[in-house]
């Protein structure tokens, strides 16, 4: 992060903001919860937090690799005489701040404690407006957020506690929330993978399918800016959607996957007659609640087949992998 938002570039007299515009804006309070000057006398107490031997590693970077864990050994280094050590005013507190004091200060703020607790509610249990818009409109569960944000500060702004009190929450199980959230490309594909049993052992043709997430719009560990990607609605532009349907449709509508194979013949063993068929391919599918188009396309596909066999159940699982609904978690 130091090096993305160039604050090894971040003087003593010579200031540099990105780092601490973007602590602020995208990382813990959200846009309009702090000022322009909260921003420079953020980056004022950031000065000297840098990277260890950066020409060299720099250098080295251009012959190797700088991705994490690569061989480019980048490590943090504070330099003394690089830092800014006068008195600050950040967040209406005065002191002689360094950039600890910084992260400390913002942690205790209110606004903190709401664009996490927001974070964590469009990750893990419904989809929200825009993140940008956060500041203006309210959340779509404010009961849910002062909960989170309850035990934000009852527990000294701890993460897992968070984490501990959504997982426990009833608003986490309510019926009303599920598939409420557009699967990123990573869950797709993950969760197409695991149905149809190739993550068994490793395979050489996993390489391929994380191409797949680039083409559906998710380039794993190389988002397309500091701020990460842009989820919910934004997942299914039209290009991007035709690339998840397509994926969930070929590899659960594939006979030659183990995992089909074994939903396949856990329908056949518990069919009784024709007409519910899709039911139980529903069921194999995560318990998805299709709408009514789905439905009658389903129900046509059995009645077309007028038979109970692998082939009129492979079709229903290809229909229900291109549904609407299977986008959703």
């Amino acid at each position: 992060m130091i090096v993305w938002l160039d604050n090894q570039e971040n003087h003593n007299g010579a200031i540099n903001e990105n780092y601490g515009r973007e602590l602020l804006e995208l990382f813990s309070m959200g846009v309009g919860n702090y000022s322009e000057d909260d921003i420079k006398e953020a980056a004022r107490a950031f000065t000297g937090w840098s990277i260890g031997n950066t020409e060299y590693m720099v250098l080295r970077s251009d012959r190797d690799s700088d991705m994490p864990y690569g061989r480019i050994a980048w490590h943090f280094e504070f330099k003394d005489d690089d830092h800014d050590y006068g008195e600050k005013t950040f967040l209406g507190q005065t002191g002689n701040f360094d950039g600890v004091d910084i992260v400390e200060i913002i942690c205790d703020q209110e606004a903190t404690a709401n664009y996490i607790a927001r974070h964590m509610y469009n990750f893990f249990v419904r989809d929200e407006v825009a993140i940008p818009s956060w500041n203006e409109i309210p959340a779509i569960d404010e009961e849910a957020i002062e909960m989170l944000k309850k035990s934000y500060f009852q527990n000294n702004h701890s993460m897992k506690e968070m984490l501990r009190t959504l997982f426990n929450s009833d608003f986490f199980k309510d019926e009303v929330t599920w598939y409420q959230r557009m699967k990123s490309p990573a869950e797709l594909v993950a969760g197409v993978l695991r149905l149809s049993g190739q993550l068994d052992r490793p395979r050489r043709d996993i390489i391929e399918h994380t191409m797949k997430m680039t083409f559906m719009g998710q380039h794993l560990t190389n988002p397309p800016s500091v701020e990460g990607w842009h989820e919910g609605e934004e997942w299914i532009e039209t290009g991007a959607l035709v690339e998840r349907v397509n994926f969930a449709a070929e590899q659960l509508g594939n006979l030659k996957m183990p995992g089909v194979a074994a939903m396949v013949d856990d329908v056949l063993s518990r069919a009784t007659d024709v007409q519910n068929i899709p039911e139980l391919c529903l069921s194999q599918m995560g318990s998805l609640e299709v709408k009514e188009p789905i439905r009658i396309i389903l129900q046509e596909t059995v009645k077309k087949s007028g038979e109970i066999d692998r082939s009129t159940i492979e079709d229903l699982f290809r229909v229900i992998a291109a549904s609407p609904e299977y986008q959703r978690c």
